[in-house]
């Protein structure tokens, strides 16, 4: 029984994975991003809890409400995640989130299930990205950003990204509450990794964070 109700909770536990994803983005000064995170993980994890038994005292939301919203987050963390990692300037940065807050709502509205929810921001992101860095390696004749950052970041990040998706529209139907709750996981290291060391457009933030046990266990700045 007891191993019944662990799978049960497991879904909305695994949720909590972006806790760390939540300091790791605050301690870089990515507060934007941060709520982003705290919003997806708050509905992901209530949406999950209301799903199953013993938690429905928690739901005082409808749970298509609930679902709305937890699939919406997901698609707007991943377009804002894309979007720190592409570096722009205001007003470009504020104007191409607001984009992505948009479309990404109608997006979700019109279809919640099918793969564009997901393919649609990250493809578009992709595109903005490739062109900006382009135009950027024309300029400086070279190699654009730095070669740390396609091994260290871009490189992982999209492994664990597309690990994610794969998890999500592939296998779950192996085992859905662990398939499931791996993707969390997997999501929440993608976004961690592609977020840039320190946010350059946050002023002086000092030395970047490091991924050290109290920066991804404390949420606090």
């Amino acid at each position: 029984m007891g191993t019944l109700v662990a799978k049960l909770l497991l879904p909305t536990l695994s949720s909590l994975a972006f806790l760390p994803t939540v300091s790791v983005a605050a301690k870089r000064r990515f507060h934007m991003e941060a709520m982003v995170y705290l919003f997806t993980m708050f509905f992901v994890a209530l949406n999950h809890a209301c799903s199953g038994p013993g938690l429905a005292v928690l739901c005082f939301m409808r749970h298509d409400t609930l679902d709305y919203f937890s699939v919406y987050g997901t698609a707007l963390s991943m377009w804002v995640s894309l979007m720190a990692l592409a570096d722009f300037d205001e007003p470009k940065r504020s104007t191409l989130v607001m984009f992505g807050v948009l479309t990404t709502a109608v997006r979700v509205y019109h279809d919640r299930r099918g793969y564009g929810v997901y393919s649609g921001p990250i493809g578009t992101a992709v595109l903005i990205i490739t062109a900006k860095w382009l135009r950027q390696m024309k300029e400086k004749k070279g190699l654009y950003p730095d070669k740390s950052v396609y091994t260290q970041q871009i490189g992982p990040g999209l492994c664990f990204g597309a690990l994610a998706l794969m998890l999500r529209f592939f296998f779950e139907e192996w085992d859905h509450t662990y398939v499931h709750s791996f993707y969390h996981c997997a999501l929440a290291v993608s976004f961690i990794l592609l977020l840039p060391k320190v946010n350059k457009k946050a002023g002086d933030a000092g030395p970047p964070a490091t991924l050290g046990c109290s920066t991804l266990c404390c949420t606090c700045v």
